[in-house]
């Protein structure tokens, strides 16, 4: 690669780095204005907000408890600084439900709005507490402390806070994601295609419910929009963005009008391995 090559290469990686480093900066920012913190409380100190008229939903609670069971509670309800609370109603309905002991399940369940007799076998499934993930199994619940609110002084503050808590999500890496959906496939998910039957586990709504991202977000993440997929396939997904964004790259001139000769090598071997991976796959699965 030349100087000139060399130097627009830098360029434009600073210029990357420096957009993520201001991403960083400016969430940091945010966290601090608010004054969040985390912490971890019984969950009979959560107190309810007064004009939080959105009842919890039986099934979305049992579902988030599923959930949770298998990946861990990721994203903590949000309390002010009196432990009232702000945002994540179902999630902490979800985790009240799992620390309660076995045969107290269904009486909580069915006190919640739209209770379905079908969630009954659902509710005999979920696991003992003292089996359920950190810090959950000893009782405690994560919340996010808004140290700096009162809902009770400023209910205004508490609406909007509420707003940012429920669309502010944490943006997660294909590493986390990957890792969590690993977790929900040993607790019996599966990947499934349209509205899933009776006593099936889906996979990506369940990664919506405990990410708290939308269903495109979650398939763009795994990769993948088929179902019932061989091994290989992963890989092969991977190699089909790699030469798309080389066959993109390639005819990119740099500033002095002179294409980037090694990304042509980089979809010419992606290219002879998307044509060896079929072959390879049936050689793995013989032996």
């Amino acid at each position: 690669m030349s100087r000139k090559q060399d130097i627009a290469a830098g360029f434009l990686g600073a210029i990357a780095q420096g957009k993520e480093q201001g991403k960083t900066d400016r969430r940091l920012a945010q966290d601090a204005k608010l004054g969040r913190a985390v912490t971890l409380l019984d969950p009979a100190q959560v107190r309810p907000r007064t004009d939080n008229t959105r009842p919890a939903r039986a099934g979305h609670v049992v579902a988030l408890a599923e959930s949770i069971a298998a990946a861990g509670l990721v994203q903590p309800p949000a309390v002010d600084k009196a432990h009232r609370l702000i945002a994540g109603l179902n999630r902490l309905e979800a985790c009240r439900l799992l620390m309660l002991a076995p045969a107290d399940r269904q009486t909580f369940a069915k006190a919640l709005d739209g209770w379905d007799d079908e969630l009954a076998a659902r509710l005999v499934a979920l696991p003992e507490p003292s089996q359920l993930p950190e810090p959950l199994n000893a009782g405690k619940l994560p919340v996010r402390v808004l140290v700096d609110l009162d809902a009770h002084e400023d209910p205004a503050a508490a609406l909007a806070a509420e707003a940012a808590e429920n669309t502010a999500r944490k943006g997660y890496t294909m590493h986390e994601v990957r890792d969590l959906a690993q977790k929900l496939r040993a607790a019996g998910y599966r990947e499934v295609v349209g509205r899933p039957k009776k006593g099936e586990k889906a996979l990506r709504p369940a990664l919506e419910l405990v990410l708290g991202q939308s269903a495109s977000t979650v398939r763009r993440i795994l990769g993948t929009k088929e179902t019932n997929k061989p091994a290989g396939d992963d890989h092969a997904a991977t190699l089909r963005r790699l030469q798309k964004a080389c066959r993109a790259a390639v005819g990119i001139p740099l500033p002095d009008k002179t294409p980037v000769p090694h990304l042509r090598r980089v979809l010419a071997a992606a290219d002879e391995l998307a044509r060896a991976l079929p072959e390879a796959a049936k050689e793995l699965a013989n032996l």
